[in-house]
Formats: C-alpha cells, structure tokens, sequence
C-alpha cells in the first residue's frame, strides 16, 4: 500500500482548518515573524522625529538672529500697501551724537547793555523830551536841566577866553620890531653915534681933532651898535618868549573849562554867545534802545547822579536757565545752547553759556545758568518762559534714524514701522531729540533695528490720517 505525502500547506491568515475545509479566522497575535518590520518601522519613526528636531532647531536659529518685530500697541491700526514701489526702509541704529537736553528758562534784560540817565551836575529838570517805552537812537536828546554849576563854567570859559585874545594881541605886536620902545632907542642912538664917528673922521682927517677924539667917537658908536643889536636879537627872543608863554598859558585854561564842560555834557561850541552864558546842559542817549524807566519830572531839582531815565539795548539778552545738580558737570562755559519760545516760531535762536552760578538753590536743587542770546527783532521780553536745549560737551551713544522718516500729524510725532508681513506697517509714536545732520535722536518709542519707513511714506500716513478721522 502505497502512502502518498501531501505538502505542508500553511492555513491562511484569517482561516482555520476544521475538518475538511478552512473557516475564517481572527488575525493572529505578533508573533515572532513580525519583529524585523517593527523594529525598522521604529528607526524610521525616530529618523523622522530627529530631522524634525534639527529643522525646528535651525529656524529657531536664524529667527534668533532677525530683529524681534515689535508687536502693535492696542488700539494702533496696521496699514498695508499693495505696492513697494518707491518704499525705502532703513534700521534704527546707535550712533555717536552730542546728547541734547532740556531745562526751563526765564529771559531777563541785559544789565551790561542798559544805562541809566544820571546827571553829573545838580540842577532843575526843565524839559523832558521822552517817555517811557520810547524807542531812541545814540546821541538823542533826552532830559534838559538847568544848572548853576555850568553857568558858573561858562562865566571862567569867557573870561580865559578874553585873556588869551589879548595874549594873541601882545604876541603880535612884540613880533612888529618897529612898534618896541627899547629897539627904537637904541636904533636911534645907533644912528647918532653913527653920524658923529662920520664927521669926526672927516676932521680928523682934516687935522682938525686929534687921535684920542676920535677914539672916543668910534668906541661911542661900537657902544650904541651892540646895544641895537642886543634889542632886536636877545631882547626880542626874551619878550616874544614871555608873550608866547602867556598866550599858551590862557590858551590851555580855555581848553581846560572847555573840557570840563564837555564831560558833564555841555560842550560849548564855536557858536555859544560866550558874553550871555547859559546854565542849560542836555543829557543825550549813550546808545540805541528803549527808555524802559523815567523817573525825571519838570521842575524838580535833582542832585548829582539822581537816575531820571533807564534806556536798555535790547539787542541782545540774557536767558536764565535752571539746571538740575545731576546735570551741572556736563555744562561749560561757551557751551552752545539752543533756546525755543512760542513768540519765535519754529526758528529758534542760538547762544551761549556764559556763567554758571557757584551756588545751587537749596530748594530746586538746581544752579542758575546764564545764556546770552541774540534778541532779533526784539520780540524776546523780559519775564518770559522759554526752553533751553543744551548740548553735551563730548558725543555718546544715542539712537538715530533718518529725519526724513518722520512724520508729523498734528501733535504727534509718528514713524511707520515695519511689521511681520513685508506689506504691512504700524505706525508708532516717538519722542524725538537733537537733529544731527540728516539724522535725528529718538529719546522714547523705537528700540535698535527696528526698520522704518524713510520714503514712500505718503500713502501710509494718509491711510492713518484717514482711519483716525473714521474713529
């Protein structure tokens, strides 16, 4: 009997032999055979994961290295624009610049530029030819006073002025040589003594005298010649020397009243009636500017030195300043100073440090600093408030972005700030310091790399004028 061996024939997954046939059954368990296949789908799963890891890791790195994108304030709306075209952007960056702050200030007049009107004289105000808040030029008259002293002076001006007239005469009548007594008599006896020596020569010759006689003629005439020539050379230099010094001598006292005159602001000119005197001085204005003060009334006797007016030059003034204590070490005399008010617009005006007090108010905790500025068109008075920019002698480091990308919308000052999106921008309020150039100093709102707008931002700011006016 022959026994035939069937092949081994695994039952199918999901069936069961019974009996005769194969019925469906439940999948089995993992079982041995199925191990390899996990284990590699594992290792796939745990490549996955850590290419999943390094990717993140790598974007999380380069993020790192971008500049955070400030996160719009509530309420602030972003803009968009469809279209770049023309938009520049530029980062907030740090840059070397002279740190600039500010101080209140109070403007004052410039004691160095007013004069009081005093007089040097004692007298009676007789006239008075300004008021108060008028506007005078140098050399103006102003007041017009009567006054003993300078009549007084003019009575010796008179007088020294008749001695040296009659000097000048006496000079002019010892240069005429014919017109001296002492020249004339000794001319003549010159002239005698002359004709005498002649004729006793002649009889001399004649055998009428003898020698010795005419001896005596001839010495008598070389007398009367000597003394001729002693009065017209020695005696004339002596009497011109006495006249001329009397002729300088009142003519130095003339000249000194003259001056005194002159210094109390009453020079006598060629035209004054030196016969009749006048006791009238004038008190003329030293300078340009503004009577700010009279005192001086009609008919009141004033003495020496009583102020009657007060003429300031407003050119230029001072401006005090009040600097904080912590402040005060970075000020220096010849400092620049920048000083705004509201009665000078958007230009301000520029001085300089010219004192710093060496004693701090023990309340404010502040040194008062003085400023002379120019004052043009006089439009800065006296009592105003102003603000005081002062720069820092030494640059430091501060954050600047283009002036160009600053906007302004009112009140506000406002920059567009790019966000996330290369379409969109939020606009962002700033506080902004010294203009350095083409830059300007951010003192509150942006921080460094934040990228903003510089060109092309018309449309943004028309879009946010737009959505305010809607709100």
């Amino acid at each position: 009997m022959t026994t035939e061996i069937m092949p081994e024939v695994s039952p199918a997954v999901g069936t069961e032999v019974s009996g005769g046939g194969m019925a469906p059954v439940a999948p089995p368990r993992w079982g041995r055979g199925w191990s390899p296949w996990a284990v590699a789908l594992g290792l796939l799963g745990i490549l996955a994961l850590g290419s999943w890891w390094l990717v993140g890791a790598r974007r999380s790195a380069v993020v790192a290295t971008l500049p955070a994108t400030p996160q719009p304030k509530a309420g602030t709306p972003a803009l968009r624009l469809e279209s770049l075209d023309g938009v520049r952007l530029e980062p907030a960056e740090t840059a070397a610049v002279s740190a600039e702050w500010h101080v209140t200030g109070t403007v004052e007049l410039n004691p160095q530029a007013n004069v009081v009107i005093a007089p040097l004289v004692s007298g009676q105000v007789k006239r008075v030819l300004v008021t108060q808040g008028t506007r005078v030029r140098a050399g103006q008259p102003l007041v017009i006073l009567d006054s003993p002293e300078i009549a007084d002076l003019h009575v010796r001006l008179h007088d020294a002025e008749t001695r040296r007239d009659i000097a000048a005469r006496n000079v002019q009548r010892v240069e005429r040589d014919e017109s001296r007594v002492a020249l004339v008599q000794a001319q003549a006896r010159l002239k005698q003594a002359e004709a005498t020596f002649e004729r006793m020569k002649q009889l001399f010759e004649a055998g009428v005298l003898s020698r010795q006689e005419l001896q005596d003629a001839e010495t008598a005439y070389a007398t009367a010649k000597a003394e001729y020539d002693f009065q017209k050379v020695v005696g004339l230099e002596r009497d011109l020397r006495e006249a001329r010094a009397a002729l300088e001598v009142a003519t130095v006292e003339v000249r000194h009243i003259q001056d005194q005159l002159a210094a109390l602001g009453a020079p006598a000119g060629a035209s004054d009636d030196t016969a009749h005197p006048t006791a009238e001085i004038t008190l003329v204005a030293p300078l340009s500017g503004l009577v700010t003060e009279r005192t001086a009334n009609v008919g009141a006797f004033v003495p020496v030195g009583t102020p009657l007016l007060t003429v300031a030059d407003l050119r230029t003034v001072w401006v005090m300043a009040a600097v904080p204590e912590a402040q005060l070490g970075q000020v220096r005399l010849g400092q620049p100073v920048t000083v705004h008010a509201p009665v000078l617009g958007a230009t301000p005006v520029r001085g300089r440090v010219a004192f710093i007090e060496a004693q701090i108010n023990a309340d404010t905790r502040t040194a008062r600093v003085r400023i002379e500025v120019p004052n043009p068109g006089e439009r800065l008075r006296a009592g105003m408030f102003v603000e005081v920019a002062l720069l820092s002698p030494s640059p430091v480091a501060q954050l600047v972005i283009p002036a160009a990308a600053v906007q302004r919308i009112g009140a506000r000052t406002v920059v567009f700030v790019a966000g996330a999106d290369p379409h969109e921008f939020h606009p962002r309020d700033i506080e902004v310091g010294a203009i350095q150039g083409d830059s300007v100093v951010v003192l509150r709102g942006l921080e460094v790399g934040e990228r903003v707008v510089v060109e092309g931002a018309l449309a943004l700011k028309t879009q946010l004028v737009g959505l305010e006016a809607e709100g």
